[in-house]
């Protein structure tokens, strides 16, 4: 944790200054900086001249450990006679650095300026209070961590080291500071019974507070944590963490992430210049009897199964590319340099624990023992196994119980999918170790491209989640839905296209309402001429397919394949073209030159797809919804004279009328069919009306972006000779 240092100026009963100096103290200001041990600090020179650095004086003092003050810098020169001068430095405002502080560097810090001898102005005063925890294990004299084990009762001691001249009581009385134990979610330890705190003062001035409890297996890697408050306000904190025998480390960093993805993990204790430095080693007690050595000297070792998935940052950062499921387990980053022709270890390992969540599915119907989801399809009873691989030595149940670490199956929207009957969630444990729940269902025809998702999250934060998508047989690739209005142009991405894409590409077009089996639209980068829209079709040299003026029969699927010398190169590209369309009709006649006052008019806004998701399955499970609007985008289902009814032509197109009687005014009003896909705007159709001059209808294409409000615009004439 990086603690900011707090500055904080104390205030005892019956001090009169305005600016709240410390009684007995002065100076142009009297900082009180709190800091934790092994923490960087900067105390500032609020007397500062200008071009300060070799007229300032740094001394030091501390009642209880100097006799008078030390001199730390003198005329911008440090005194390389004191203890901790390799840790001290000065900043141009002459500020002074302490790297590292320890429990040793509390006590006061005058600042000086001098010109030619001769003192200027008052002292600036820092008084450096410091937070430290140490530990002693109950059952031995030693306090080093490596004797913390299970079944011990440790003993975490938290000081803060002052020299104010008040006594700890005062402190607390009067300036409200408090020690607290806390865990990693910040609840105060005091209310749990396991724990016994106590506050006491070590020689009056010193506030302590001790944590004393039994360490449990699943206290491996527990962070606990003593925070310094002042009036109820976080001054700074230390953590201690919980390493048994045998693992240690500058940070046990702790990676989530799911399979297939891509993993950077960062090496903490990195020197500069440090790739020719580094050793990254790789551990995992289920997989390995020992350490495997993954990078040396900043070099990948090519005889392991992963080498060619990783690769080293310039910051020594280890990346693993397309994670799998074998990769979790323990990294561990060494620092090392030759010494006398000797190589050295330089600094304590930095390790990261890479947890890697996984989904694997199973049909319970098929006779295979493959999870392919090849074998998916309706009817059929499917369970999904989301897992979480860890080798951290913590059981599942407490990293559930301790840690707040939980999976949950949810769907696109983020729902749960537990507040569904038609799913049966069960979590369990493989090996007491691994954390796993199951998704278990049967199959429904709207379930193809259904998306689900395994959540991971940690104290109600998401880490990580892995998706996973249901596709029938015969259905596979990169599949994307396009939402256009007729009279548009569209572009349809290839999303699988090979470098000069062109004449390996053939574009299919497929529709099980017009057509028994697929057309042939574009072979090798060349246009069949004989196909109906052949002229409407361009392809880009990205080889994403333009259909131009776009009607209510390209709707569709398109399918981009790459082939090399009459090899099929990788997976098919799907692309779903949902075509939005409006037709009007009058209710003397089909006719529309007979469009007119007192006239009722009925307009069909139909939405044309071949996905094999039901009209319901749009609406109820993907929030796709049509909506009649005016020209400000008020829904005319507000309006009584309009009659709005919503319905389906054959289960699998969404129609949307509106019904309404013309009025005079109506005459170039125009009207809107919306289509809305989880409350975002797809596309638009609008509807003008005409009374007045006979020009026969005509269709306008704006070129719009897809996330904007697409409109094909029909405008109907009163006089005219041609129908929509």
């Amino acid at each position: 944790m990086h603690l900011a240092q707090a500055h904080l100026a104390l205030a005892i009963p019956n001090e009169t200054s305005r600016h709240h100096h410390v009684r007995c103290i002065s100076g142009v200001d009297h900082d009180h900086v709190f800091i934790s041990s092994g923490e960087n600090v900067r105390l500032s020179c609020n007397n500062a001249l200008p071009d300060c650095k070799s007229k300032t004086t740094w001394t030091y003092s501390n009642r209880f450990r100097h006799s008078g003050t030390v001199e730390l810098i003198n005329g911008g020169i440090k005194k390389k006679d004191t203890e901790r001068h390799e840790r001290l430095s000065l900043e141009s405002d002459c500020s002074l650095n302490i790297k590292n502080v320890t429990e040793e560097d509390y006590g006061s810090y005058t600042c000086q300026q001098y010109v030619n001898g001769q003192k200027q102005g008052p002292d600036a005063r820092v008084s450096l209070h410091v937070l430290h925890v140490s530990v002693s294990p109950s059952s031995s004299s030693s306090s080093s961590q490596t004797e913390i084990s299970p079944g011990r009762s440790v003993t975490l001691s938290c000081q803060l080291y002052s020299d104010t001249g008040y006594s700890c009581d005062d402190l607390v009385s009067y300036e409200g500071l408090e020690l607290l134990w806390v865990n990693q979610a910040g609840v105060d330890l005091k209310t749990d019974s396991r724990y016994q705190i106590s506050s006491s003062s070590s020689d009056q001035y010193h506030c302590i507070s001790t944590l004393t409890t039994t360490l449990q297996d699943e206290d491996k890697n527990r962070e606990w944590r003593c925070r310094l408050t002042h009036r109820n306000q976080l001054e700074t904190s230390v953590r201690y963490t919980v390493k048994y025998s045998g693992i240690s480390g500058v940070d046990h960093d702790h990676v989530f992430i799911s399979s297939g993805e891509n993993v950077r993990l960062s090496c903490n204790n990195a020197l500069p210049d440090c790739t020719s430095k580094t050793t990254w080693i790789y551990y995992n007690s289920f997989r390995h009897s020992g350490t495997v050595e993954l990078i040396n000297g900043g070099i990948k070792k090519n005889d392991t199964e992963r080498h060619e998935r990783l690769s080293l940052e310039s910051d020594c950062s280890l990346n693993i590319k397309n994670v799998t499921v074998e990769d979790y387990g323990f990294y561990i980053c060494q620092q090392w340099i030759n010494v006398d022709g000797k190589d050295q270890q330089q600094g304590s390992d930095a390790d990261v624990s890479l947890h890697v969540l996984h989904v694997s599915p199973s049909s319970s119907s098929s006779s295979s023992s493959s999870s392919s989801q090849t074998e998916i399809s309706p009817g059929r009873s499917v369970t999904l196994s989301c897992q979480l691989y860890s080798d951290t030595g913590f059981s599942c149940d407490d990293r559930v119980r301790s840690e707040g670490v939980e999976l949950l199956w949810v769907n696109q929207a983020g729902v749960d999918l537990k507040t569904d009957s038609r799913y049966q969630i069960l979590s369990s444990s493989s090996d007491q170790y691994r954390c796993i729940i199951t998704l278990t269902t049967t199959l429904l025809n709207e379930d193809n491209n259904r998306e689900w998702r395994c959540r991971l999250t940690h104290r109600n934060q998401l880490k990580t989640s892995v998706r996973y998508t249901v596709k029938y047989s015969g259905i596979s690739g990169v599949e994307d839905h396009v939402f256009i209005s007729s009279g548009e142009n569209v572009r349809l991405s290839c999303n699988n296209a090979l470098p000069d894409c062109k004449s390996k590409t053939i574009w299919n077009y497929s529709n099980r309402f017009r057509h028994s089996g697929t057309v042939e639209l574009i072979t090798k980068g060349i246009k069949k001429k004989d196909t109906e829209r052949h002229e409407r079709l361009s392809l880009e040299s990205d080889c994403s397919l333009n259909i131009k003026n776009v009607t209510e029969e390209d709707y569709g699927f398109y399918i981009c394949q790459q082939y090399v010398n009459g090899q099929k190169q990788g997976p098919d590209a799907h692309v779903s073209l949902n075509v939005l369309h409006v037709s009007p009709s009058s209710s003397s006649s089909s006719s529309q030159t007979e469009i007119s006052p007192g006239r009722s008019v009925t307009l069909f806004c139909q939405l044309y797809s071949d996905t094999g998701f039901s009209c319901d399955y749009w609406v109820r499970s993907e929030g796709v919804e049509l909506l009649w609007v005016n020209q400000a985008g008020v829904d005319l289902k507000t309006d009584s004279r309009y009659q709005i009814l919503s319905s389906s032509s054959d289960q699998y197109r969404c129609i949307i009328t509106l019904t309404t009687t013309l009025l005079n005014e109506d005459n170039n009003r125009e009207w809107r069919c919306r289509l809305t896909h989880r409350n975002q705007l797809k596309t638009s159709v609008r509807y003008t009306v005409k009374y007045s001059a006979p020009v026969a209808s005509t269709t306008l294409t704006p070129v719009r972006s897809s996330n904007s409000e697409k409109t094909s615009s029909r405008t109907t004439a009163a006089a005219s000779t041609q129908g929509s």
